[in-house]
């Protein structure tokens, strides 16, 4: 899950963030932003799992300020830590 301007949204797919990632305002785009970006580009061609997209995408989200832990068992993209 994600918040942007106090609206909660749910990422359930690769094509979930990167429609999210399109609609991320420019001002706000940066490394971080293309790196997700090209992560889900390169998961729907197919070129890397859509694992390994959505922890790039959950990078994105953490680093950014917006990204929603709720510590629920749904929270399959978040690495688990040793």
């Amino acid at each position: 899950k994600v918040s942007l301007d106090g609206h909660v949204e749910e990422i359930d797919s690769v094509s979930d963030a990167a429609d999210f990632l399109q609609r991320w305002p420019i001002e706000r785009r940066g490394h971080v932003y293309r790196s997700a970006l090209n992560a889900c580009s390169a998961a729907i061609a197919a070129q890397i799992s859509e694992s390994d997209a959505m922890k790039v995408f959950t990078g994105f989200a953490r680093v950014s300020g917006i990204l929603v832990a709720d510590g629920g068992p749904g929270d399959s993209w978040e690495p688990t830590r040793p």
